[in-house]
C-alpha cells in the first residue's frame, strides 16, 4: 500500500499527507496493520522492508534528536562498545520526550553551543536522522568521560587518532569553542 515508503521505517504524518493520504486513509492503514501510531506526528511502517536500524527511531520521539556520544562513536567505528541504548542529544530547554520501550533511548540535554556544533544529516533510503560529526563526537565523549567511563573515552580518542579521515584542525577548533581545549590537547599529545 505504501509502495514509495516501503524502505522508510518511521513516517511523519506530514510525509503521508504530502503523498495524498487523508486522515481517514491513514486511520485505515493503522487498522489494517500497515502502520502503527507512535505519537501525533509519526507512524512506524510495519511493512518496512529494509534492515532495522535503531538510529531511525529517535526522530519519531523528538525532531530535535541528534545521535551523540557512544552511539555516534560506534557509527564512525571509534568504539567497540555494544550498543544497548541510543545516546541522543536535545537542546537544554527542551521538554523530555517519552522514551519508547524499544529501542532504549538515553537523552542528554546539551547547552546551545554544544547542541548546535558539528551536527550533520544522514539520509539512508528516506530514513533521515541527525548525528554529530566525528570530531564533535570525540569532544563530547572526552567531556562526558566520567559518566561514560574513562576506558571508553580512551578507546574513542585512540581509534580517532588512527582513523584515516581524522581532521585534527577541526578537532582543536571544536575543543576551543567548547572550552575543553586543554583536555583534548592532553589526550592527543599522549597518543601522538
Amino acid at each position: 500500500m505504501l509502495d514509495n515508503r516501503r524502505k522508510q521505517q518511521f513516517i511523519s504524518i506530514q510525509d503521508l499527507k504530502d503523498d495524498g493520504y487523508s486522515n481517514y486513509k491513514v486511520r485505515k492503514l493503522v487498522e489494517s496493520g500497515t502502520l502503527a501510531k507512535v505519537n501525533k506526528r509519526y507512524y512506524e511502517n510495519l511493512e518496512y522492508i529494509g534492515e532495522p536500524n535503531d538510529y531511525y527511531a529517535p526522530i519519531a520521539y523528538s525532531e530535535k534528536s541528534i545521535i551523540c556520544l557512544l552511539s555516534a562513536a560506534i557509527y564512525y567505528g571509534l568504539s567497540s562498545e555494544r550498543l544497548f541504548q541510543i545516546d541522543v542529544a536535545l537542546p537544554r530547554r527542551t521538554r523530555m520526550p517519552e522514551a519508547p520501550e524499544w529501542p532504549a533511548i538515553k537523552y542528554y540535554l546539551f547547552s546551545e553551543p554544544r547542541y548546535e556544533l558539528g551536527k550533520k544529516t544522514v539520509n539512508e533510503n528516506g530514513n533521515i536522522y541527525q548525528i554529530y560529526d566525528m570530531e564533535k563526537t570525540v569532544c563530547d565523549v572526552l567531556f562526558y568521560r566520567n559518566k561514560l567511563g574513562f576506558e571508553a573515552a580512551v578507546e574513542v580518542i585512540r581509534n580517532y587518532m588512527q582513523h584515516k579521515e581524522r581532521n585534527l584542525n577541526r578537532l582543536m577548533t571544536y575543543a576551543d569553542k567548547l572550552r575543553e581545549k586543554t583536555v583534548v590537547r592532553q589526550f592527543v599529545e599522549v597518543l601522538v
